[in-house]
């Protein structure tokens, strides 16, 4: 009788061992899908993220479990991050099993570079689930991870929200450490206690002030999901700004680019036309620019008025052909040309230019020209007291007719001399 006594305690004692051993989760499914990938249409809203994921004692409720519920979710969330995208992560664990961890909250993955299969594995390693909820001090935990890597952060919470009364005083803390750069989105997993972890969870993220709380139904479906996922990860890519066509280059400065510029070397400051070319150039060297010019090929040395033209006198004496003689009834016009020289006293140099008609050899006309322009110097300097130094003399023949020498009319006014202003001596 106390054999079978004895037999009977050893066997109430070894149900009440196993009654108690820590019961293993289901081991975490493979990865089941590609990389996501978004390309260039979105940037990171984030800098960092981590994940709090409550494996106490009250998500041992519920069928399915609560607990493969949350892992469940937390995997999905996973595989919704986009991976062409640059991130630091995390995952916290809370409220173990002893045979799990002694720890209130463990930090099994980050906080580091993001990596989907990493952040897989660190999920599969949660194999127990017991324990209270202590969310404060996984908030706290969470809260210094964040600040020490900087930048804008988001913490995600996975938790049925029960038996964590101290968190929002937590939660509170760590908003008044990081401000801003916070934000605490939470997903409600099952509805006991008449709602009240549903409040808790609400109350976490409200505390924050730019975060979301939604349940597990709510997060159900794929496209649910991956908006939540969206919303805390993602923000859209500004436009690429319309890169800015060059405008054509123009070197020298004058408003006419280089692409239609045939005057490329135009000096800063000319006036130039359609083509780029000065509107300032002065082809004659006359002091005129051709824009101006009415007498575009002025002799070098010449004085011009303002419009280009030689300061010059025409005499209009009648030379008898093949003569040089001045008839007296022509002196009127050589009073002009005294008056003429007066009046330019200040010129070093006056020029007396003999020209002939086309009649007679070219050679003969070129001394007679000489001889006209001499012939009127000479009377100049005798009846008018002109230096014979300030007079020069030129012949040049019939080779600059004043107009045609197809008339007599015409050959008349090709006989002629000119009293010209010069300030350099032509040749």
């Amino acid at each position: 009788m106390k054999i079978a006594k004895n037999i009977l305690f050893v066997a109430s004692l070894l149900l009440l061992v196993v009654s108690c051993a820590p019961i293993a989760e289901p081991p975490l499914a493979s990865l089941d899908s590609t990389p996501r990938i978004v390309g260039d249409k979105y940037v990171p809203k984030i800098d960092n993220f981590q994940v709090i994921l409550d494996a106490s004692l009250s998500m041992a409720d519920g069928s399915p479990e609560d607990f493969l519920v949350a892992r469940s979710i937390v995997g999905r969330i996973n595989q919704a991050i986009p991976t062409d995208l640059k991130y630091k992560g995390g995952l916290r664990s809370i409220g173990h099993s002893s045979a799990q961890s002694a720890n209130l909250t463990d930090l099994l993955y980050g906080m580091s570079g993001y990596n989907r299969n990493d952040f897989h594995a660190a999920l599969g390693k949660v194999h127990y689930v017991g324990g209270g909820t202590p969310m404060a001090d996984a908030l706290l935990a969470a809260g210094n991870d964040l600040k020490a890597v900087g930048g804008k952060s988001a913490l995600i919470i996975v938790s049925d929200g029960l038996h964590m009364d101290n968190a929002p005083a937590a939660a509170q803390q760590i908003k008044g450490m990081l401000g801003e750069d916070i934000c605490i989105y939470t997903i409600a997993i099952g509805n006991e206690n008449n709602g009240a972890g549903l409040e808790m969870l609400q109350n976490l993220a409200d505390i924050s002030q730019c975060g979301e709380a939604v349940t597990a139904a709510e997060v159900c479906k794929a496209e649910e999901l991956q908006g939540f996922v969206d919303d805390i990860f993602l923000t859209e890519a500004k436009p690429k700004p319309t890169p800015m066509k060059m405008a054509p280059k123009d070197s020298d400065g004058d408003g006419v680019t280089d692409d239609k510029d045939q005057c490329p070397n135009t000096p800063r400051g000319d006036r130039v036309d359609a083509v780029g070319c000065s509107l300032s150039k002065d082809s004659d060297g006359d002091g005129v620019t051709d824009d101006k010019d009415q007498c575009p090929n002025t002799p070098r040395g010449e004085m011009v008025d303002e419009v280009g033209c030689t300061l010059k006198l025409t005499l209009h004496i009648n030379f008898d052909v093949d003569k040089a003689d001045i008839k007296p009834e022509f002196s009127g016009e050589l009073d002009k040309a005294a008056a003429y020289i007066k009046r330019y006293s200040e010129i070093p140099y006056m020029l007396i230019a003999g020209h002939t008609d086309s009649q007679g050899s070219e050679a003969y006309n070129q001394k007679l020209s000489v001889r006209r322009a001499m012939a009127v110097r000479d009377y100049l300097i005798n009846n008018y007291d002109v230096s014979e130094k300030k007079l020069v003399v030129r012949g040049y023949g019939e080779l600059r007719p004043a107009t045609s020498n197809d008339t007599a009319a015409g050959r008349y006014q090709n006989r002629r001399v000119e009293v010209i202003c010069c300030v350099i001596l032509p040749e």
